[in-house]
């Protein structure tokens, strides 16, 4: 059986699946492993096909087969139930998992994440990410800093777009693209019960924690929102001991047993 490239972390009872954003595999969660609760957790991080230890697997790129190939994955290990984490990209992921399995989900966490509606843009703004998707550097360090507040030195956009480049496929990147940017399932979560936690970057774009309030809040009855303090769209790089610890917080108040 074919599988996505994936790491498990951890041996805990409570199972975590945990997928990457558009710019990143895996490995841009590394700087949050060293603050992770590994006796009660095991995380799964896995690489979505055209990324990281699933660079040279080709697809669709859609919601539904990266769905697919999670689930695979997730019963190929034996998880009855499971918790969720997306980041960006994979927030619209995380939803649809939850979705779709709705009995074996026990919460979501949701990491600057595009709705359930997708993240539709003008012509000149998808032209933009576009070329971010293929080979203007430039332009990718500019898309860095843009959701990060223009806060950092050059370097940080620089080793994030190197790191981008290294692990995943222009084909992979423009076919992600096209996910997040024009999937829309919004109509079918509407009043979905799963607890989820949004969590939003005080210094992401310009107007994403309304973009979010205005989906997450109104679609889901159990959706709670908090802000990554001192963090644009990426906190797992930028903030990770503070998102370790909301995370592991949310997720030990959604736990269906007593852990150690």
């Amino acid at each position: 059986m074919e599988l996505l490239g994936h790491k498990l972390v951890g041996s805990g009872n409570e199972k975590v699946l945990v997928m990457h954003n558009w710019v990143g595999d895996s490995t841009s969660y590394d700087p949050l492993l060293p603050y992770l609760d590994v006796e009660n957790f095991t995380y799964l991080f896995i690489d979505l096909r055209g990324y990281g230890r699933s660079k040279d697997w080709r697809g669709t790129y859609s919601v539904d087969e990266v769905c697919t190939d999670a689930m695979k994955l997730v019963n190929f290990l034996g998880w009855d139930n499971f918790h969720v984490i997306g980041h960006s990209m994979c927030g619209l992921v995380a939803q649809k998992i939850a979705l779709d399995n709705s009995g074996r989900v026990k919460s979501v966490i949701a990491i600057t994440p595009v709705p359930a509606c997708g993240s539709p843009a003008p012509k000149e703004v998808m032209d933009f990410l576009t070329s971010v998707a293929l080979d203007n550097d430039d332009n990718a360090v500019e898309c860095v800093n843009l959701l990060t507040g223009r806060r950092y030195a050059n370097v940080f956009a620089q080793k994030m777009v190197r790191d981008w480049r290294s692990c995943s496929t222009s084909e992979a990147r423009l076919g992600y693209l096209d996910m997040f940017s024009n999937t829309d399932f919004s109509a079918a979560v509407k009043g979905l019960t799963t607890s989820m936690l949004v969590l939003y970057g005080e210094h992401d774009f310009e107007g994403t924690e309304a973009i979010l309030r205005n989906t997450f809040l109104n679609w889901y009855p159990n959706a709670q929102m908090e802000c990554c303090k001192a963090s644009g769209h990426y906190p797992m790089q930028e903030t990770p001991v503070n998102l370790a610890s909301s995370i592991e917080k949310f997720l030990l108040s959604h736990c269906k047993v007593m852990v150690k």
